[in-house]
């Protein structure tokens, strides 16, 4: 009894000690931080230092398109010879900055207007032009003559989507993984691709459509549940949902060691159809169940869209009633 009194008396005293120094750890780092912070001015490279080297734990709410920087999406561009349009012109049918992604089919009154990345490059102010357009790069908060923060958050991804190739994802993942790992990030759950939706039923598809956020919980009970058993027995589904999830592990290959982890969610766009949105639900969902890589399933787009407010009660029912056929599942909203 002594033994093990004299044991638990030096388990006890360690971890007190252990304490005892995270407390003083913590005090530590308070006082620095507040020591950049103080004065007149912050000490803005100290802070981006402490900032940089603090452990950072897990990002759960990651777009892999959006973390990409528009120096490697132009990298992407040269060796995919694509160009960007330099110039608005509605009678060309062109729109300045987005991406030409078969040149060859273009005449040479219109191709003259679409540059390559070396000729983006070589162009200073249509580069900063195009950074500012493709990313938050030089964003004011904000002047009359920019976009409002959402938008120009959104219309972002439409830029650069014809880039984003399956050949380029591992190419991505293993870049955003090092940059995570060098501002001491440890895990991230990204956002790759959602899952596949379709029609299968144009009666249900009619059915769901013609719901809304005011429909009874009963007839939306019903609705949802007749769509649901039909999709599940069908195996084409199932095999596009597996070659979903074949894609998405096939892109994270090599990712994943001692220092980082990385994960998928699934996702749906709020701004779709409610039959679409119910398909693509299934899809992610299912493929959650299928997967160990694939742990969440998120809704996206502009949350102020008329669609978005106008179904929104609608999509949150729908979250139930697949919560309630995978249980074990996450959401993000």
């Amino acid at each position: 009894m002594k033994i093990q009194l004299i044991l638990y008396l030096c388990i006890l005293t360690i971890a007190n000690a252990a304490v005892s120094q995270i407390k003083r750890n913590i005090i530590k780092t308070s006082d620095y931080y507040h020591k950049l912070m103080s004065g007149g001015a912050s000490k803005l490279a100290e802070l981006n230092m402490f900032t940089t080297a603090m452990p950072k734990g897990g990002d759960l709410h990651h777009h892999y398109s959006g973390a990409i920087y528009v120096e490697i999406y132009l990298d992407w561009l040269a060796k995919l010879n694509y160009c960007v349009y330099g110039v608005d012109n509605s009678s060309l049918t062109i729109e300045k900055y987005t991406v030409e992604s078969n040149p060859s089919r273009l005449s040479s009154a219109v191709k003259s207007s679409c540059l390559t990345a070396d000729q983006i490059r070589a162009d200073n102010d249509f580069y900063r032009e195009l950074l500012k357009r493709w990313s938050d790069a030089d964003y004011a908060n904000h002047y009359h003559e920019q976009p409002p923060p959402d938008k120009q958050f959104f219309d972002t991804f439409a830029y650069f989507s014809p880039i984003n190739m399956d050949s380029n994802y591992n190419v991505g993942l293993m870049w955003i993984k090092n940059r995570a790992l060098d501002e001491n990030v440890q895990y991230i759950e990204t956002m790759l691709r959602g899952g596949p939706n379709f029609a299968v039923s144009s009666s249900l598809d009619a059915t769901i459509n013609a719901l809304t956020s005011q429909t009874s919980d009963t007839n939306l009970e019903k609705a949802f549940t007749s769509y649901y058993n039909l999709i599940s027995k069908n195996t084409t589904i199932s095999n596009s949902i597996n070659t979903y999830i074949k894609s998405i592990e096939t892109a994270m290959n090599q990712i994943n060691d001692a220092n980082f982890t990385l994960r998928f969610q699934s996702y749906v766009t709020r701004s779709n159809s409610p039959a679409r949105i119910f398909t693509s639900l299934y899809s992610a969902f299912t493929a959650v169940t299928r997967s160990n890589f694939i742990v969440g399933v998120n809704i996206v787009g502009p949350e102020n869209g008329i669609v978005a407010m106008r179904d929104y009660t609608l999509h949150m029912k729908m979250f139930r009633f697949f919560k309630q056929q995978h249980p074990r599942q996450q959401q993000q909203m």
